[in-house]
């Protein structure tokens, strides 16, 4: 059975071995699916969930690589344009009630979000830690490397080990940079700063006693990046004094992305806040620097 989906959903999110080319085509040639079917887009993260091993595979002889909520954690992956469900649906288990579709919200590292599809283990199917077979890990490793992301999460999982947060880093822009009144958020977990620290692609409104950042095609916003102890306590505060009331939901001021920053140590993922408002009317700070502001 084909479970029906929202007309608005049209990316498929792939965390596993889906992200292996070879490995999806011998699959499709051998069970007798159009390859081209999915076309990859490019790398991608699903926010506030990290990768897991708690499920025995049929079809693996080992454990099954998953997906379970943890904030701050991002699970790396690649958006794909879905042209045919068939074959996905049949190598997930689909009908077998092994995995699950889930409408998820997956970033990009513009600071974009694109609304997605992805597979989850049922939970009639969960249980304790199930190690991975050796191929298996190849193959998803080697899928990671095609779309330019690192293994380590992956590896920590497959070790049964709750994995490494993708960034613990947060880029600040406003209100939280050094010397600003919300400061003290960040500094009681602050573990080490990047500054000056910029963000190309976007631009900075001031909106009342705070700006936001807006992304567009040209521009730089100037701030901070802070790396923090525990980015997932860090962000239970931030969320809500940032108005962000979580992914899907259409209420919230900011949306929580996850941006390319540009320090002077080198490229750095960061967590960061892109206002969801309506900027039109609203002054451009044309330095990017809200301190000049």
């Amino acid at each position: 059975m084909t479970l029906p989906l929202l007309h608005y959903v049209v990316l498929y999110f792939a965390y596993g071995s889906n992200l292996d080319a070879d490995s999806w085509v011998q699959w499709c040639e051998a069970k007798g699916y159009d390859p081209d079917s999915i076309e990859p887009l490019g790398r991608a993260w699903l926010p506030d969930y990290e990768p897991v091993f708690h499920y025995q595979s049929s079809l693996r002889k080992s454990g099954a690589l998953d997906v379970r909520p943890r904030k701050g954690s991002a699970t790396p992956g690649a958006l794909f344009r879905v042209h045919d469900w068939s074959g996905l649906d049949a190598k997930e288990g689909l009908s077998g009630r092994y995995y699950r579709r889930i409408e998820v919200v997956t970033l990009t590292d513009d600071g974009q979000a694109h609304p997605a599809v992805t597979y989850s283990v049922c939970d009639e199917r969960l249980g304790s830690f199930v190690p991975p077979a050796p191929e298996y890990q190849r193959i998803v490793t080697r899928g990671l490397s095609r779309f330019g992301h690192g293994h380590d999460q992956f590896l920590a999982a497959a070790r049964g080990e709750s994995s490494a947060s993708t960034t613990t880093a947060i880029f600040a822009y406003g209100t939280l940079m050094r010397g600003e009144r919300s400061h003290d958020r960040v500094a009681r977990r602050l573990r080490r700063t990047h500054h000056p620290a910029r963000v190309s692609g976007a631009s900075l409104v001031r909106i009342d006693w705070y700006p936001g950042l807006v992304l567009n095609a040209q521009g730089v916003v100037h701030g901070e990046v802070f790396e923090v102890d525990d980015i997932g306590a860090a962000l239970d505060e931030l969320d809500p004094y940032e108005d962000f009331a979580g992914y899907g939901h259409d209420d919230s001021l900011y949306r929580r992305s996850l941006v390319r920053t540009h320090t002077n140590g080198g490229a750095l993922l960061a967590w960061t806040y892109v206002f969801l408002g309506d900027a039109a009317g609203l002054p451009v700070i044309a330095s990017g620097r809200w301190s000049n502001a």
